[in-house]
């Protein structure tokens, strides 16, 4: 009887052990197929800090060109390409295992990067030479060009993969461009100085960031329709919520980021954050809001559900992160 107890409970040790190990198994699996990394260009380090937003750790920090700012993720491709100011080239991430693949030249200074939808075409705002790049994903040597407005800076691209939105600092306007043919299709009259750009999933939400009026003009690309909404001083960069009824817009001199209701035109809030945010986006799933913190080398996490400042994680030195830097699988 006492051994048979013995064996009875080692038995059932094991079963326990080995449901606890099947159980961690699936648990792995499933985070694991549900990681979510934001990728952090910090300027002044020529890094790129790698954020795992569901634990907001880094988990990487990898060495780009000179001077690194724009980000543009190809979710499928498992690529992050970074834009290289001062090294004038674009530097390939592959996702799967976070390292440097190759370095794109483009003799020029590319700030702004888009991915078409479809992820066969790169879109470069080269600040200085006025002009924007389309460089093929798939042969990057083949490069069709385009001259452009004043200090082109921010680039989105259409859902349905037809409109190229550019902004232009100096000519104060957004250039409207049929991404097949990479002819002007018209301009859009928008703030002074506008820099960052949004554009919400369904394509019908356009945001201009203006960063020397204070202001955001909103265009609904469907009537053209424009509103223009002040924010605080100097602000940046912006992201519409999933549902489209909200936009954050970062405030580069105010250190806060502005949370805007966008039909009723009102702040819902002001959220302060790190010094000098500069880049944001929105990791929908998790309903966090990430925010690069240019002055305090850090990323501020927001809780988009109460609109509160979450946590902070320090990056790298001048973390600047403009354009759309969440990787979601």
């Amino acid at each position: 009887m006492k051994t048979k107890k013995h064996n009875f409970t080692r038995i059932s040790i094991l079963i326990t052990l080995s449901s606890f190990i099947i159980s961690m198994l699936s648990c792995s699996a499933n985070v694991s197929a549900n990681k979510h990394y934001a990728y952090i260009t910090n300027q002044g380090a020529n890094t790129v800090s790698v954020i795992n937003t569901q634990s907001n750790q880094v988990t990487n920090t990898i060495h780009v060109g000179k001077a690194p700012v724009g980000v543009a993720i190809a979710t499928q491709l498992k690529r992050v390409y970074i834009s290289n100011v001062e090294s004038q080239d674009i530097s390939v991430i592959n996702t799967a295992n976070n390292t440097l693949i190759d370095t794109l030249k483009v003799n020029g200074s590319p700030v702004g990067l888009a991915i078409s939808p479809d992820e066969k075409t790169l879109y470069a705002a080269d600040w200085f030479n006025n002009r924007v790049l389309a460089i093929s994903t798939t042969d990057t040597k083949t490069v069709r060009e385009l001259s452009i407005g004043e200090a082109p800076a921010g680039l989105s691209v259409s859902p349905n993969n037809k409109t190229l939105y550019i902004t232009n600092r100096d000519s104060n306007d957004i250039a409207v461009i049929n991404t097949e043919t990479l002819i002007l299709n018209r301009r859009i009259k928008v703030g002074k100085h506008p820099f960052g750009i949004a554009l919400s999933a369904s394509g019908k939400l356009l945001a201009s960031v203006n960063v020397q009026d204070d202001t955001v003009s909103i265009i609904n690309t469907e009537t053209n329709h424009i509103e223009s909404m002040k924010v605080g001083y100097h602000p940046y960069c912006a992201a519409f919520s999933a549902d489209e009824k909200t936009l954050y817009v970062t405030n580069t001199q105010d250190d806060s980021v502005t949370v805007l209701d966008i039909a009723s035109k009102k702040v819902i809030t002001t959220i302060n954050v790190g010094s000098t945010p500069e880049g944001i986006s929105i990791d929908h799933a998790n309903h966090r809001a990430y925010v690069a913190n240019w002055g305090s080398n850090n990323v501020s996490v927001i809780d988009t559900n109460i609109n509160q400042l979450l946590t902070t994680i320090n990056t790298g030195e001048k973390s600047r992160a403009f354009g759309q830097f969440i990787l979601t699988p």
